[in-house]
């Protein structure tokens, strides 16, 4: 081992922080679902509501009624993710983080879909036209941290100088 290679046991952390926040993010999600399944319940008059719908769709019902189309493209896009992550030789905890969150929240609305037929969604803002739920939010949330690692901090896509410049 060199002397400034890490050991191995980092990458072992950077999995096990990577899975915690899929489970954190996968537990609340069906918890959260369980619960408001079927209520109405307004939280703040005007403005925030918990009211329990069923989207056999995508977001904003696009594909709706597609649901093996939207299992089969929810797994291929979680293996592609997890096949990255297993070769992608350098990662942080902002890469970690984003990661659990997109996949705890794709496993959330997966799971769904396949022992359902629908997905859940129960948030309800005054100013969005549709319903969402914690697995979508994550998902959202964790895709844009991703982005943002993507382009900021990541190697492959910084640009390579070379000695001279």
């Amino acid at each position: 081992m060199k002397f400034f290679e890490k050991p191995k046991i980092y990458k072992f952390r950077y999995g096990i922080l990577t899975a915690s926040v899929s489970f954190v993010v996968l537990f609340w999600d069906q918890i959260l679902k369980l619960i408001t399944d079927g209520f109405e319940i307004t939280v703040i008059n005007g403005f925030f509501w918990i009211s329990s719908t069923h989207n056999t769709g995508a977001a904003y019902g696009i594909f709706s009624g597609q649901t093996i189309m939207l299992i089969t493209v929810s797994t291929i896009m979680i293996l592609i993710l997890l096949v990255y992550n297993y070769f992608k030789s350098s990662k942080s905890i902002f890469y970690c983080i984003s990661l659990g969150l997109i996949l705890g929240g794709a496993i959330g609305n997966l799971l769904d879909r396949i022992f359902l037929g629908y997905v859940r969604d129960f948030i309800k803002f005054s100013f969005f036209n549709f319903n969402f739920n914690i697995a979508d939010a994550c998902l959202t949330i964790g895709v844009v941290l991703f982005i943002v690692y993507l382009i900021f901090f990541d190697n492959v896509f910084k640009s390579k100088k070379t000695k001279g410049e």
